[in-house]
């Protein structure tokens, strides 16, 4: 069983905090201060289904949001040129949702940046420790997602 303390679990998770907010701060992208973290997050379910499309009740369901919320979030990101809305070949009452040509680049533009900042920020933590740094951030989503079946589970 982990003994891991009140005060030890908070100073975790705000350091997580702060980091995140540190490392939005230093970036040289203007998308997160273009959009917002809640089109970003729709903006991820979006990207991660490419090239296939994805319909908004999906994007509703897996972001647990109300189709509503979804729709207006995909209205300013179509208005943006972020994404696009494509008849499904399966249902053609169906509407998909896409990146855009501009979306993509902007996503890879976006994740260079990333990927630079990271290995600014850890070209002094030796490698071994980086692993484990990920592993346990690997083992704390497979928590999460595990807790968040569970809860689906019960909620049903």
């Amino acid at each position: 069983m982990n003994k891991t303390t009140t005060t030890e679990l908070e100073h975790t998770w705000q350091q997580v905090m702060r980091l995140a907010d540190s490392f939005n701060k230093c970036g040289k992208s203007d998308l997160p201060s273009r959009i917002p973290l809640s089109q970003l997050r729709v903006v991820g379910v979006i990207y991660e289904r490419h090239p296939h499309g994805v319909m908004l009740k999906e994007i509703a369901s897996e972001l647990n949001l109300t189709p509503g919320a979804i729709s207006q979030t995909v209205d300013i990101l179509v208005r943006e040129k972020l994404v696009e809305r494509t008849t499904s070949p399966a249902d053609r009452r169906a509407i998909l949702l896409r990146p855009t040509a501009m979306g993509l680049e902007l996503k890879e533009q976006h994740i260079a940046e990333i990927n630079n900042m990271m290995s600014k920020i850890t070209q002094n933590i030796p490698a071994e420790d980086f692993a484990v740094f990920s592993k346990v951030l690997d083992t704390l989503q497979a928590e999460i997602t595990e807790l968040q079946r569970t809860k689906q589970m019960m909620d049903q």
